[in-house]
């Protein structure tokens, strides 16, 4: 998120950031979006978010901005920020005004798939454990000014949108349908996990964005090493997922077990210390010591200064 350096406000701006590769636009100009290029492992994932967290500061510091990478703003409201003027976002804000209230960040993570069976196979394989991903994750306790009562905001202000939470049965057509109800565009359905046909990945889209640079290479490493413990079964419990994505928004999920599932993979894969680390207390709880010590504004300032670290 660009803010503004003396109120720590959101404020507008990404479309002078533009040029370096990696930076996007999102829905908000206040927004900036990154994407790393393909990574073969998680430490070179890591170089790469470390790489472009100095980007995407630098590029604001020329424009007088200053960054904050978390899931939600403690106090700037959705509705009174900048649209940025491009026909797929303003086409989207006709079609769902409900659109315009997601002042909201997330870490996506792709892994690449070998074909699209097996994509599939582990989409209903990672889904059970995608609550616990969140709570390692959570990084939104206020939105709009307002404590939400959560540590995830962000999880309950996505299920706002169509086609959102967790993906119907895909196999025997149902991803076409999805497809079809989406217009034609699958990047306009907004599931905690999606396939990426595009890109050949399963893309995990759960997790909070980290303002930590590292808490972020370590998600990326979960996801990675759980993908890669991904065994046949049979389809996920929809409504267990949906209980447990509540249950997890709120802090009350536990991640024992998942640590456990994907520690041999990550042992493997030579990744286990750097995904230990999401053990270490959930961001979203220093956001809320913070608050309740000095207010938000000083949230605002704590975020933008540990961006930078």
């Amino acid at each position: 998120m660009l803010l503004d350096p003396e109120t720590y406000a959101a404020a507008p701006g990404v479309e002078r950031l533009l040029g370096p590769p990696g930076l996007k636009t999102e829905l908000f100009s206040c927004l900036v979006e990154t994407n790393t290029p393909v990574c073969e492992t998680a430490a070179e994932a890591h170089g790469e978010l470390g790489r472009l967290r100095g980007v995407v500061c630098e590029a604001a510091a020329q424009e007088g901005l200053v960054v904050a990478a978390t899931g939600s703003h403690p106090f700037s409201k959705p509705e009174e920020q900048e649209i940025v003027s491009e026909p797929r976002y303003l086409a989207l804000l006709e079609e769902r005004p409900a659109a315009r209230s997601q002042l909201v960040c997330g870490l996506h993570v792709h892994v690449g798939m070998t074909s699209f069976a097996r994509c599939l196979e582990t989409l209903e394989f990672v889904l059970p454990w995608l609550p616990a991903v969140l709570a390692v994750s959570v990084n939104s306790p206020y939105l709009a000014g307002e404590n939400s009562g959560r540590l995830s905001a962000r999880a309950g202000r996505l299920l706002e949108l169509p086609r959102a939470g967790a993906p119907p049965v895909l196999a025997q057509g149902g991803w076409t349908e999805a497809v079809e109800e989406a217009g034609g565009d699958y990047t306009r359905i907004w599931w905690d996990v999606r396939p990426h046909p595009r890109l050949g990945t399963l893309e995990v889209r759960m997790p909070d964005q980290p303002t930590s640079v590292r808490r972020s290479a370590a998600l990326a490493a979960l996801v990675q090493a759980l993908c890669a413990s991904a065994t046949p079964g049979p389809p996920a419990d929809r409504g267990a997922f949906a209980t447990a994505r509540a249950d997890a928004a709120a802090g009350r999920v536990p991640v024992a077990d998942l640590l456990a599932l994907v520690e041999p993979a990550a042992r493997e894969l030579d990744t286990w210390e750097l995904v230990e680390s999401v053990r270490e207390p959930a961001e979203a709880l220093r956001q809320l010591e913070v608050g309740e010590r000095a207010g938000l504004t000083a949230v605002a300032a704590d975020l933008v200064a540990r961006t930078a670290e």
